[in-house]
């Protein structure tokens, strides 16, 4: 989507890093917000039997499947439509 290197990379750790430190200044949306952000995601799907709700969110499998391949798909479309835009 971005044709620079270092701006895709200093994207994509955004989007991943922002809303885990954005979080706490919310309140009462903090454990929600937390919860469903990609990297939380990620580790919900990754997790052990040993992992706690409050190390890898509240999101359940199947939720945090959805908010994966959600953020995959949007991605995709972004691309598939810079594409057509500027590259043809």
């Amino acid at each position: 989507m971005l044709r620079h290197s270092a701006g895709a990379v200093a994207a994509g750790a955004a989007l991943l890093l922002v809303p885990s430190f954005l979080a706490p200044l919310l309140g009462d949306l903090q454990r929600w917000v937390s919860g469903a952000t990609p990297l939380a995601a990620l580790e919900k799907l990754t997790q052990t039997s040993d992992a706690t709700p409050e190390a890898v969110g509240r999101l359940g499998g199947w939720a945090s499947l959805l908010v994966v391949a959600g953020l995959a798909l949007i991605a995709l479309l972004v691309a598939a439509t810079r594409f057509h835009t500027r590259d043809l």
